[in-house]
C-alpha cells in the first residue's frame, strides 16, 4: 500500500483509496496524495471536492486509478 501512496505523491497522479471515514463508513475515492507523515496521509480529491487527512491505520486499500497502469 505504501508503494501506491508514494507513487501518487512522487508522480503527482491520482490513485484509488478505500478507507474508513470518521463516521465509520467505508469510502472509495480517487485521490492525489499531497503529503505522507508517520501516522497520516493528506490527499485531495474531486468528489467530494477538498483536501483531507486520514490516519494510515484507517486506509484499507490503495490501487492504481482506473486506466492507469503505473507507467509513464
Amino acid at each position: 500500500m505504501e508503494r501506491f501512496l508514494r507513487y501518487s505523491l512522487e508522480k503527482q497522479r491520482p490513485i484509488r483509496l478505500i478507507f474508513f471515514a470518521d463516521d465509520g463508513s467505508m469510502k472509495q475515492v480517487n485521490a492525489q496524495v499531497t503529503a505522507i507523515t508517520v501516522d497520516k496521509v493528506c490527499f485531495s480529491c474531486l468528489r467530494p471536492k477538498g483536501c483531507y487527512e486520514v490516519a494510515l491505520e484507517r486506509i484499507l486499500s490503495a490501487d492504481y486509478k482506473k486506466g492507469d497502469e503505473g507507467q509513464e
